[in-house]
């Protein structure tokens, strides 16, 4: 009788136990909300689970997951702007063991949101992507390549729009990631002649020429530097 008394109280005491874990404030509050969260988010409903996410964050700013959750609910709606602050903290936070696991998320959340702001000529925006992008990763290929293409075409839209030290300070950190980019030093040389600085227009000019002799573009610009 005593066995049978011992065993009623433990399956009582468990089934106490198992209810109280559904009640929020008996666990943590923020490992509920993440729970619910993760629910939400493992059934596809990526906007429903971002307040719980966020609830989460909010109860406990040390919480990792639910920063990185609340990063890869934003990328499920293809928010990429609004995903890199949350993951950026869940990288910080992350322990060794799965510090790559956040990085890899991380990086492919800015290669995507550099395209999306590049697709929609936000070029200032798109050079500031890639530039993180590859200050965590600097030997991605397709990061240099993309950062490139941005520098070069935030320089063109900023000689376009008249604002040559922008333009400038664009073309040369293109020139400085790929010397041979003929659109970078080409790009270079006539933003120096814009701003009035034609003995760098020249150099750069000549440059531009090394690059790709043949050019008739190129060889017309040199000589009317030349004649100048």
């Amino acid at each position: 009788m005593q066995i049978y008394r011992q065993l009623f109280a433990m399956v009582v005491a468990a089934l106490l136990f198992s209810s109280c874990a559904m009640i929020p404030g008996v666990v943590s509050d923020a490992r509920y909300e993440f729970d619910e969260g993760l629910a939400l988010f493992n059934s596809g409903k990526y906007r429903e689970a971002i307040p719980r996410f966020q609830r989460a964050t909010d109860l406990d700013p040390n919480f990792g997951r639910a920063y990185l959750y609340l990063g890869r609910s934003y990328i499920g709606l293809k928010s990429w702007r609004q995903a890199l602050t949350p993951l950026r903290t869940a990288y910080r936070l992350s322990p060794e063991e799965s510090k790559r696991e956040v990085l890899d998320i991380l990086i492919d959340a800015l290669f995507a949101g550099g395209l999306d702001a590049f697709n929609s000529g936000n070029f200032e925006s798109a050079v500031g992507y890639f530039k993180e992008l590859l200050g965590l990763q600097p030997t991605s290929a397709k990061g240099r390549s993309e950062f490139l293409k941005a520098l070069v075409a935030h320089g063109g839209s900023s000689l376009s729009n008249g604002n040559f030290p922008q333009a400038i300070s664009a073309f040369t950190e293109a020139v400085k990631l790929s010397p041979n980019s003929f659109d970078a030093v080409f790009g270079l040389a006539k933003a120096f002649f814009r701003n009035g600085e034609l003995s760098k227009a020249l150099q750069a000019a000549q440059a531009a020429v090394q690059v790709e002799p043949r050019n008739p573009e190129i060889q017309s610009f040199l000589q009317e530097l030349q004649r100048r």
